[in-house]
């Protein structure tokens, strides 16, 4: 078994997002400029422990391998043996590139979507120093963008998106950033990779953001906080079973309904 998870909104969250939990009882997990900047709940620790014991644990994120190196909470508590990062366009195999996964993503973005400088160039003519305050390439593959979310021109936006589709690109807003991806890099295709390389069957998974659509839908079992981009897009899902709570408290009920649902398998 696996138990695939994205991490930012999941399963870790910044003061800014860990809703009512209380920050001194939560545990740090990641260390940016000598300061904590994310954590997890202490009942979450655990329950990932003892799912840990029974599914290979695969970290999901839209971090490159940088950002995701500073989360010691998991990089070090855990030792996942595969990582999937930069939304799905790189794994890493006990910390190395896996250059087959590499190769494969990057060829296929190359031959069905559009080059990011022509992304770019879509993007330019509506972007503006009133709502963007920063626009990075990453690893080479797709754009995060950070926002002034209360000065989006929406309508613009929703043009932008017909747009990227057509390009094969795709837009998601997940909280103070915007992401520009190619629709050839996906959670959902890295995690089926993954699942191969390890000869598994059976897939639990968890994610907040429509980035994370793929990954869900790829597994067998599939939970998403109430809070997120998915859980604000779908009242009710076929495939995805949303939580009650909210914030850092969605995990540890996100974590426990895998639980229970192992007991059971």
């Amino acid at each position: 078994m696996i138990f695939a998870s994205d991490l930012d909104q999941t399963l870790i969250y910044s003061a800014r997002s860990k809703g009512e939990a209380v920050i001194e009882d939560m545990v740090p997990v990641e260390l940016y400029e000598g300061r904590h900047i994310s954590y997890m709940t202490k009942p979450a620790v655990e329950k990932l422990k003892e799912l840990a014991g029974v599914a290979r644990f695969v970290p999901v994120t839209t971090r490159i391998p940088e950002q995701f190196n500073r989360i010691f909470g998991i990089r070090e508590l855990f030792q996942p043996e595969y990582v999937i990062v930069s939304n799905g366009g790189t794994i890493l195999v006990n910390g190395q590139v896996d250059h087959e996964w590499n190769s494969y993503v990057r060829d296929a973005v190359k031959r069905d979507c559009a080059a990011n400088t022509e992304i770019a160039s879509l993007f330019a003519k509506i972007s503006s120093d009133h709502w963007v305050k920063s626009n990075d390439l990453c690893d080479d593959l797709f754009y995060s963008i950070k926002v002034e979310r209360e000065h989006l021109p929406l309508e613009a936006l929703e043009v932008l998106r017909m747009e990227l589709a057509a390009h094969g690109w795709s837009y998601s807003l997940q909280g103070r950033k915007i992401y520009l991806v190619p629709e050839k890099v996906s959670k959902g295709a890295a995690i089926q990779y993954v699942k191969e390389k390890l000869g598994a069957s059976f897939i639990y998974a968890a994610g907040d953001s429509l980035l994370d659509e793929s990954l869900l839908l790829a597994a067998n079992f599939a939970l998403s906080p109430a809070h997120g981009e998915l859980g604000r897009t779908y009242d009710t899902h076929p495939h995805i079973q949303f939580t009650k709570a909210r914030g850092a408290y969605a995990s540890d009920e996100l974590l426990d309904t895998i639980l229970e649902h192992t007991r059971r398998a």
